[in-house]
C-alpha cells in the first residue's frame, strides 16, 4: 500500500496540485488499494493496477483489481479496528464508483479541482 501511496503523492507533487488534494489522494489510494489486497490478494495473476487521471477539472484515481465481489460500504461498531475505508473514499471524493469488467473491477475516486463539479473521465495517466 505504501508503495502505491508514495507514487501517487509523487505524481499529484509533479503535476503541481495543492497539498490538500495530494494528501486526500494519498489517503485515498491507500483506502483502495488496501481493500483490493485484502479482499482480492495480490499475487500472481491478480495484480492490482493504479492510475491517476488529470483534466483541468478534477483529479481521478483508479484501482483496478481481478475481484468480482463489489465493494459495499458498511457501518463498524466503535470496537472494529476496520471498515472504515469506503467511509473514508465517501467523505474525501467528490464523486466514486466502481466500473465492472470482463475481468474483474475499477473502483474509482474523483476530487474536483475546480467548484464546478464535472466527471473526470479522461485525461493523463501516471
Amino acid at each position: 500500500m505504501k508503495p502505491a501511496r508514495d507514487r501517487v503523492q509523487s505524481v499529484a507533487r509533479e503535476w503541481g496540485l495543492t497539498e490538500s488534494v495530494v494528501s486526500d489522494l494519498a489517503l485515498l489510494a491507500s483506502e483502495l488499494v488496501t481493500n483490493a489486497v485484502i479482499h482480492v490478494g495480490s499475487s500472481a495473476g491478480r495484480e492490482i493496477g493504479v492510475t491517476l487521471r488529470l483534466s483541468p477539472e478534477c483529479i481521478r484515481l483508479e484501482v483496478r483489481d481481478s475481484g468480482y465481489a463489489l465493494p459495499t460500504p458498511r457501518e463498524p461498531t466503535n470496537a472494529e479496528q476496520s471498515g472504515r475505508g469506503l467511509i473514508l473514499v465517501k467523505a474525501l471524493a467528490d464523486r466514486w464508483d466502481v466500473i465492472t469488467q470482463v475481468v474483474g473491477k475499477t473502483v474509482f475516486a474523483e476530487i474536483d479541482l475546480k467548484a464546478t463539479p464535472v466527471s473526470c473521465d479522461g485525461g493523463s495517466h501516471a
